[in-house]
Formats: structure tokens, C-alpha cells, sequence
């Protein structure tokens, strides 16, 4: 039996390990601006914005609810049956979606689909160390698969491999991790055999019934944050997309800190409302939003003066003169991340359903500004709407969460009563 770490252990180590693993991703992205073609690399960003909504939907946040999932509900092998599942059909619609509608980059948008599939898989085996609070061994887990896959990147382009067989090859590396994660995880979390059948009706029905407004809710969240991707290309082209995207990738820093935060405060903050621990609750939750403000503040000051020599740095000189595009992409990160832990505390109440409206209405906000634009869109205004359709957002999920914490706590609207807990 393995020993829980403390809040603050998991937390630094969940920080270490998304930090690292971020690095790596965005070291690959800059081997690829160094080494390919704007157009190859516009083709590998569209990829990747082409298959995530579809992929990234069918994760349905499995992850989240097994780990605040009550002890005699739904376990493990039941949520990993339904993450194969969903994971499949993903699949299959990628490949049919991209042979109908993106024939010219299907091997690419296959290879970048397959690739996050597994990703999906290895997420649930992180799940079920999740849940006894050992972030350390995630931690371990993408410490070693980003470097691995970074080297792997490096060599390949070092021996003159198109984007295409790099891609190929980083499949079969996150192939041969997920096998290894599975047997580990499950040691970790001392999780016995599968002891059941693969497919139960019931609670796959269950699963279901508290994943399907989130299933909803990412299909909308994944296509309005790739929208931008899609009017770039469609307007501007696939060169242009390469900065737009890159540029855009910057928002990962910032995400890197906040999202490990989310997965380490789920599962206390889901204790603390179980137990009905209100001033708890509030308390961590008010903490991590004002740190989340702090981060969003300090990625502005920071580019203001130093955006264009950073640009330089990380890609290439072409990039440098959109230095103030990435002064508004962290603009634009600021309402992002004030939000996401009140989004992992609404989980927390159940009440998640409420995030799809907020969505469907900044995604008609965003579709309305670009469209009313169109014709004289340009990068920046396009970072303008998302910015403003963000804002929106941040405000809406504030005044929900206030109402329906009130609504559930107090059978009541008390506008006082949210507020009396802050300490």
C-alpha cells in the first residue's frame, strides 16, 4: 500500500511534471518552426485542431469524475471499459471525417489523431493514482515520456524525416508508455485484477447519465476553442496559421500550472463539500483563483517588454514582429485561468451541466464578431474576439457558481451567503 502525499507535495509535484512535460512539448513545436516549412508546420497546428475536439470530447473529463466518483459507485475497470469505448469511436470518426472533409492532410490529421487517442487511454490510468492523491508518479510518468518523445523528435529530424514519419514514430514510443503506465498505475493504486466483464449495462448507464452534458459541453468548449484555427486557415492559409498557432501554443504555459492545480484540488475540494466543510471549500477555492490572477497578470508584464526577443528566441525572426499578437494571447489567457477552478468546483457540486449554455453563449459571441469581420480579419483581431468572448465566459461561470452554491447550500438565493465563508 503506498502512502497519499500531502496537498502541497502533490501539487509541486503535479507543477514539476506538467512543467517539464510542456517544455518538451514546446521544445517539439520549435524544432519543427526551425526545421520545417511554415506550410508543414501550419499542416501539423490544423492536425492537431482538426482531431481535438473529436478526441478530446470522448475523454468526457472520465478522469475527474472517477476521482471524486462516491466508494459504491461506478470503479475503475468500469471507466476504463467506457474510455475504450468512446475512445474507438473517436477514432472513427477522425478517420472518416478527415477522408471526407481534409483529404490532402489525412495521413497527418490520422497520425495526430491516433496520438491523442492513446494519450486519452494513458489519462484514465492516471486517474486511478489520481485518486489516492499520489500525483508524484504522474509526474514521473510525463517527465520520462516528454523527454523520451523530444529526443525521439530531435533525431528524427536530425536524419531527415519528413513531419509525417516523425509522427509515426512518436505513436509507437506512446504506444509501448501506455503498456508500461498500466501496470504501474494500477500497483500504485492498488487496484487488483479486472474481476468483472468488460462491458456492464448498468453502470455504463450511469457513467454515462453524469458524462453526457459533459460530452456535450466539449464538443462545443473543443470547437470554440479551435474556431479561431479554422478562420485562419480558411481565410488566411496554412502559413499564416503556423504563426497564428504558435503563437497561440503560449497559452500551454500558463496551463501547465493552473490545470495540475485543478487535478490536485479536485479531489479536496470534493471532500470538503461532501463533508460539508463550506468555509473549507471556499476558502481553497477563493486561494487558487486569486493565484490563477496573479499567473495571468505576471504572463503580461512579462511579454510587454520582452515579447519580441522571445519570439526570436523560441522560433524565428519572422515571428518576432508579432510581438504585441502575444502581448493579446496572454491577454486572452487571464479570464482562461480565473475560471478553471471555479469550473473543478462546480464539478464538485454536480452542477457541471450549467458550463454548456456559458459556452454555447461565448462560442455565438465569438462566431458573431468573426463573422461580422470576416472580410477584414487579420490575427489580431481575431486574438480581439477571443479575448472578449473569454471575458464573457469568466463572468458567467462567477455568477453561476454564486447562485447554484446558494441554491444548494442554503435551498435559497442568499446573496450574502457565499461571501460570509471568506477568510
Amino acid at each position: 500500500m503506498y502512502k497519499r502525499r500531502s496537498l502541497k507535495t502533490n501539487f509541486l509535484f503535479a507543477l514539476s511534471g506538467n512543467m517539464i512535460y510542456m517544455a518538451c512539448q514546446y521544445l517539439i513545436l520549435m524544432l519543427f518552426t526551425k526545421s520545417f516549412t511554415q506550410d508543414a508546420v501550419g499542416s501539423y497546428l490544423f492536425a492537431i485542431a482538426f482531431v481535438s475536439p473529436i478526441v478530446i470530447s470522448a475523454d468526457m473529463q472520465l478522469r475527474s469524475f472517477y476521482v471524486t466518483e462516491k466508494a459504491d459507485g461506478p470503479g475503475f475497470y468500469q471507466y476504463q471499459s467506457f474510455r475504450i469505448i468512446s475512445n474507438a469511436l473517436a477514432f472513427l470518426v477522425v478517420v472518416i471525417a478527415a477522408y471526407l472533409l481534409q483529404p490532402a492532410l489525412f495521413i497527418t490529421i490520422l497520425l495526430v489523431g491516433a496520438v491523442k487517442i492513446i494519450e486519452n487511454q494513458v489519462d484514465m490510468y492516471y486517474a486511478s493514482v489520481q485518486r489516492v492523491e499520489r500525483m508524484d508518479y504522474i509526474s514521473y510518468s510525463k517527465i520520462v515520456r516528454g523527454i523520451a518523445t523530444l529526443v525521439m523528435v530531435f533525431i528524427g529530424i536530425k536524419a531527415g524525416l519528413p513531419v509525417n514519419t516523425i509522427l509515426l514514430l512518436w505513436l509507437a514510443l506512446w504506444i509501448v508508455f501506455l503498456f508500461f503506465d498500466a501496470r504501474l498505475s494500477l500497483k500504485i493504486s492498488n487496484i487488483g485484477r479486472r474481476d468483472a466483464k468488460f462491458f456492464e449495462l448498468k453502470p455504463f448507464v450511469s457513467i454515462f447519465k453524469v458524462c453526457v452534458s459533459v460530452l456535450i459541453l466539449l464538443v462545443v468548449f473543443q470547437y470554440y476553442s479551435n474556431f479561431p484555427n479554422y478562420i485562419v486557415k480558411a481565410k488566411l492559409g496554412l502559413a499564416p496559421l503556423a504563426i497564428f498557432g504558435s503563437i497561440i501554443y503560449f497559452r500551454s504555459i500558463g496551463a501547465q500550472v493552473i490545470n495540475p492545480m485543478g487535478a490536485v484540488i479536485a479531489p479536496r475540494l470534493s471532500d470538503y463539500w461532501r463533508t460539508e466543510r463550506y468555509p473549507d471549500f471556499i476558502n481553497l477555492l477563493v486561494r487558487t483563483t486569486f493565484l490563477a490572477l496573479g499567473l495571468g497578470l505576471a504572463g503580461i508584464l512579462l511579454v510587454l517588454p520582452l515579447g519580441r526577443q522571445i519570439l526570436q528566441l523560441v522560433y524565428t525572426k519572422e515571428y518576432a514582429d508579432y510581438n504585441m499578437l502575444l502581448v493579446l494571447v496572454m491577454a486572452y489567457c487571464l479570464p482562461t485561468y480565473l475560471y478553471v477552478f471555479i469550473g473543478t468546483a462546480l464539478t464538485c457540486l454536480r452542477v457541471h451541466w450549467i458550463k454548456l449554455p456559458i459556452h454555447i453563449i461565448a462560442f455565438m459571441l465569438l462566431a458573431g464578431l468573426t463573422y461580422w469581420q470576416y472580410a477584414e480579419m487579420t490575427l489580431y483581431k481575431m486574438v480581439v474576439n477571443m479575448i472578449i468572448a473569454e471575458s464573457l465566459t469568466f463572468i458567467l461561470y462567477t455568477l453561476s457558481f454564486i447562485i447554484l452554491y446558494n441554491k444548494i447550500r442554503y435551498n435559497g438565493f442568499s446573496p450574502k451567503g457565499i461571501f460570509k465563508n471568506i477568510s
